[in-house]
């Protein structure tokens, strides 16, 4: 399960003020739906880091590699059900 800390919450609501978290089912900015992936580590910083700004993978499915997905932050989905 993937940790938030505290000032990186902000970034984790879509763009009706819905929660997202890891592997919520969401529309993205191109109309398709596609799977929110947090947990981007060893790879890249996520939203337990302090330098983490926001941008997420979005990918065709649950268990895809997140790097192959579509780069969004929460303002460009829209939550389906978490």
């Amino acid at each position: 399960m993937t940790t938030t800390i505290p000032e990186n919450h902000r970034y984790l609501r879509d763009a009706f003020g819905s929660v997202i978290t890891d592997g919520a089912c969401v529309i993205d900015a191109d109309r398709e739906v596609g799977y929110v992936r947090l947990d981007l580590r060893p790879y890249t910083f996520g939203p337990e880091s302090a330098y983490w700004d926001g941008w997420f993978n979005v990918t065709r499915t649950r268990t895809e590699h997140p790097l192959r997905g579509k780069v969004m932050k929460g303002e460009l989905v829209q939550v389906v059900n978490g």
